[in-house]
C-alpha cells in the first residue's frame, strides 16, 4: 500500500527503506575498497621512485664510460693512422732523397 502526499510512511516502507540504503552503502564501501586495493601507498611510490634514479644514474654513467672508451678509440686510431703513415712516408722519402742525392754524381 503506498502512501499518499500526507500520509506517513509505513513502518515496512521505512524498513524497505533502510535496507535499500545499507545495501547501497555496502556496494559503495566494496567499489571503495576495490579501488583503495589498486592504489599505490606513498612509501612504495617513494621506493620506486628511488630505484627508478638509482638506475638512471647507472646507466647514465656506464653512457658516459662507453663515451669516453670510444674517444680512447678513437684517438687511438688516429695515433696508428700517424705511426702508419709515417712509417710508409719515411722510407719513401729516404728512397727519394738518396734517388735525388745519387742521380746528381
Amino acid at each position: 500500500m503506498a502512501t499518499g502526499p500526507n500520509q506517513d510512511p509505513t513502518p515496512w516502507e521505512l524498513l524497505r527503506a533502510l535496507q535499500q540504503m545499507r545495501d547501497d552503502l555496502r556496494s559503495d564501501f566494496a567499489d571503495l575498497v576495490a579501488r583503495l586495493a589498486e592504489m599505490v601507498t606513498r612509501e612504495s611510490y617513494a621506493a620506486d621512485r628511488r630505484t627508478d634514479e638509482i638506475r638512471i644514474q647507472a646507466l647514465e654513467a656506464g653512457l658516459a664510460e662507453e663515451r669516453r672508451e670510444r674517444e680512447r678509440e678513437r684517438a687511438e686510431v688516429r695515433t696508428n693512422r700517424r705511426l702508419a703513415v709515417s712509417a710508409l712516408v719515411a722510407p719513401l722519402a729516404l728512397v727519394l732523397i738518396n734517388a735525388w742525392i745519387g742521380g746528381g754524381r
